[in-house]
């Protein structure tokens, strides 16, 4: 991939530029506001104005939430926190000129960059296909996406829905959508594709017999099969066919396109490698985190938890990198908590070799949730305007 070339040079680059509005970047403005990170001039550059968290896309979709209730504002935060907020989007990076071109051609420079953009969906499955494909990224238009589906599907009298991911959120949107369509009346089948291994590989055997009750529960067909979407139909890796109105794709993650580019030392799956201070092997003046980064020999998993956990050490680098003092190294946990929803308020957990499920965990998990919103939303300003 080639550099593009910006039309519009602004003057000095900015000491820090923070790029995405993920979790560990709520963080890092956290400590901005805080006055735990200082540096003269930072910038945030995010594509859009509200951060959809992750953790609760599934409860919107299954009617539990309205969006308000699911997004940060990262223009509040910004403004609260005194830094420059660019709603755009990037398109290309240059670390050897430390330059990022944005999608209007306006060229940012930098001292020090951070990177917490996530990851792309990966759709080359999905190339022939001619009918309504709904990517869960970028969150904010899958919901949108997810609306105008359902008057379709109500208009109609019904159809058939293909999720297709074998992953936790394929898993969750499955049984949401299953459960909102039920729940609205809608004579809709909904179908998850989850791969021959099956969904929610490298989980407990606990977790995963109690996701398969729930899919059964909710009348979920489980195709055991790689898909392939061609014209109006998916076909799947047994030679048969099936016909859908519509896919929802939660198919994994693949490196952004501008990574390849960027002139950054990247890991064998296309993104960006860094070590255990989540620092560029290749360049240290830049950070990344999330699901746009890999660590080789690492066990983490692609997952908000782990995102959350990292945010407060990457806030505490970028500091110490901008002092000149010491890093720290983060250390994931051995086990992390899973909280899976499963539609109608209920949900399944996971705790390393331990399983359990009920309506008791969705409201934990609900808590949870609600409480990382009101965090960083008491920081922002929902009335500063649209």
């Amino acid at each position: 991939m080639s550099i593009r070339k910006p039309t519009k040079r602004p003057g000095s680059p900015y000491q820090l530029v923070l790029v995405g509005g993920g979790h560990a970047h709520l963080f890092v403005l956290q400590a901005i506001l805080n006055k735990e990170l200082v540096c003269h001039e930072v910038t945030l550059i995010s594509p859009s104005r509200w951060q959809y968290y992750s953790g609760m896309l599934p409860g919107l979709i299954a009617g539990h939430y309205q969006k308000e209730q699911c997004r940060i504002d990262l223009r509040g935060l910004a403004q609260k926190a005194g830094i420059r907020f660019i709603e755009q989007t990037l398109v290309s990076l240059d670390v050897e000129q430390r330059s990022i071109v944005l999608d209007d051609d306006t060229e940012v420079g930098y001292e020090w960059l951070s990177l917490d953009t996530g990851s792309a969906t990966c759709l080359d499955w999905a190339r022939e296909y001619q009918g309504q494909l709904l990517s869960v990224k970028p969150l904010d238009r899958f919901a949108r996406e997810w609306q105008g589906l359902k008057d379709r599907l109500k208009q109609n009298g019904g159809g058939q829905v293909a999720v297709v991911g074998a992953g936790a959120a394929g898993v969750e949107l499955a049984l949401a959508a299953s459960s909102a369509l039920a729940d609205e009346g809608i004579a809709a089948k909904v179908s998850l594709v989850a791969g021959e291994s099956g969904p929610l590989e490298g989980f407990s055997g606990g977790v995963r017999r109690r996701v398969l009750k729930e899919l059964k529960r909710l009348n979920i067909q489980l195709l055991s099969s790689q898909a392939k979407a061609e014209g109006d139909q998916l076909r799947l890796s047994d030679g048969s066919t099936t016909r859908v109105d519509a896919v929802i794709a939660a198919s994994g993650a693949c490196a952004p396109d501008w990574l390849a580019g960027a002139g950054l030392e990247l890991a064998a799956d296309g993104f960006i490698r860094v070590d255990a201070r989540q620092q560029s092997v290749s360049h240290k003046n830049v950070f990344a985190v999330g699901d746009v980064c890999s660590r080789p020999g690492s066990p983490l998993m692609r997952s908000g938890v782990h995102s959350v956990r990292a945010g407060p050490v990457l806030a505490q680098n970028l500091a110490a990198s901008l002092s000149g003092k010491r890093l720290k190294r983060f250390r994931p946990r051995r086990w992390v908590l899973y909280l899976i929803s499963c539609g109608q308020k209920r949900a399944v957990g996971s705790w390393g070799p331990l399983s359990f499920k009920g309506r008791w965990v969705w409201r934990w998990k609900d808590r949870i949730d609600r409480r990382f919103i009101a965090e960083f939303s008491k920081t922002g300003d929902e009335d500063l305007g649209a």
